[in-house]
């Protein structure tokens, strides 16, 4: 019985033009941009605070900073928040031992930053944040892929609900809750339990990528939660925000940062 030939992989051409056209894609999706400064983070918050500044609602703009790390992007939110004199308070949550050191010296005079040593998730206890030891931007709940793992070593941590955080501290409302958790995402949004709607956190920014697919999550499930929930989902660009309903050809796990609205703030811009 003759064998059937396999190629060792594909011919030259082909594969010139797959890393082309996937670089072509990429680009055209502001994908794989971590950039706060290029892939249109800071110019949204931007957005947000002057519409917040130019309101009439009483009171500063709440901020869920989750998984804040070194505090870049707590900084990035002062600073915006003073440039137009816009009243802030932001809700660190880190539960890395080394970076929440580096928070308490970089905030210690900070009134408007309450510090919260422990990870978001969708039950309470203890868990381990694998390559935390480090405070590295790679830890995770999550078990990474190998070619992901950070190093620096695994420490446990105290995880909590954020509907119970919002209970215990008299939170009734954010403005905004920023998720960078390494692909606990999903997890930290079914922590809010019933507060997971519009009228409670009006906005949501979430990181997709390949720490989605290590915690095995599709965009699609994070889709459905929060549409189903009220919210109008959009992809960040460096200056804009493209509504998107979901679909298939969206599910490639390249970095992205996807945003949940409260219909009012469509409404608004």
């Amino acid at each position: 019985m003759q064998a059937m030939k396999l190629h060792a992989r594909s011919s030259l051409w082909r594969r010139g033009l797959r890393v082309f056209g996937s670089r072509l894609f990429h680009f055209a999706e502001n994908n794989d941009r971590p950039q706060m400064e290029r892939n249109g983070e800071r110019w949204f918050l931007r957005q947000l605070l002057a519409i917040h500044a130019a309101g009439a609602k009483t009171g500063p703009f709440v901020v869920g900073d989750v998984g804040a790390n070194a505090g870049c992007y707590t900084q990035a939110v002062l600073q915006e928040a003073r440039r137009i004199n816009c009243a802030v308070e932001v809700h660190a949550f880190e539960p890395s031992p080394c970076c929440l050191d580096k928070l308490r010296h970089t905030f210690s005079g900070e009134s408007a930053v309450r510090l919260v040593g422990a990870a978001l998730a969708d039950q309470t206890g203890e868990a381990t944040l694998f390559s935390g030891q480090s405070g590295g931007t790679h830890a995770s709940l999550v078990v990474r892929s190998g070619a992901a793992r950070s190093g620096g070593g695994d420490v446990r941590v105290p995880r909590i609900r954020l509907e119970q955080y919002m209970k215990e501290h008299g939170l009734g409302h954010i403005g905004l809750l920023k998720l960078d958790i390494e692909g606990a995402e999903l997890a930290a949004l079914h922590g809010l339990g019933e507060r997971l709607r519009p009228e409670v956190v009006e906005v949501i920014q979430f990181e997709y990528g390949g720490t989605t697919l290590d915690a095995g999550v599709t965009l699609r499930e994070l889709y459905d939660l929060l549409a189903s929930r009220g919210y109008v989902l959009a992809k960040l660009f460096p200056h804009a925000l493209v509504r998107r309903d979901y679909a298939d050809w969206m599910e490639h796990f390249a970095y992205a940062n996807y945003v949940a609205l409260a219909p009012h703030w469509v409404a608004t811009r």
